[in-house]
């Protein structure tokens, strides 16, 4: 099918698709490596790295191109990663206790981003 929306609407529900995917990919590929520098050395220099996207840089005037569905999607995925990396940049927690937040928080983060994902698509194909 072909996108019914116009080209700047098509370049927005790309780019959110793309950093959400990178994002995500980021957080659960690197989740080892940033585990382990936390517990080690309790530095939260790293997480910068792995939670920066592009979300957070988007104008709000160009979020108009998503409709009322993607946007609460959007919001709900970002909204659990950032609190996710809120958690990173506050806990005291150590070993354990942090991997057993992340196992649950990203239980939630990967099931709001396939939601998030499947809709994208189909908005980018131009299916309702």
């Amino acid at each position: 099918m072909k996108p019914t929306h116009s080209d700047e609407a098509q370049k927005i529900l790309i780019m959110v698709q793309l950093d959400s995917q990178r994002l995500l990919e980021r957080i659960l590929t690197r989740r080892e490596e940033y585990i382990h520098r936390f517990s080690l050395s309790r530095s939260r220099a790293h997480f910068p790295d792995i939670f920066d996207n592009r979300y957070q840089k988007i104008l709000p005037a160009d979020l108009k191109y998503l409709s009322e569905e993607l946007l609460i999607l959007t919001d709900h995925f970002y909204g659990l990663v950032d609190n996710l990396y809120w958690y990173f940049k506050q806990t005291e927690d150590m070993g354990v206790a942090i991997e057993d937040k992340l196992d649950i928080d990203l239980k939630g983060i990967k099931t709001s981003y396939e939601k998030l994902s499947f809709y994208l698509k189909a908005a980018i194909r131009g299916e309702k």
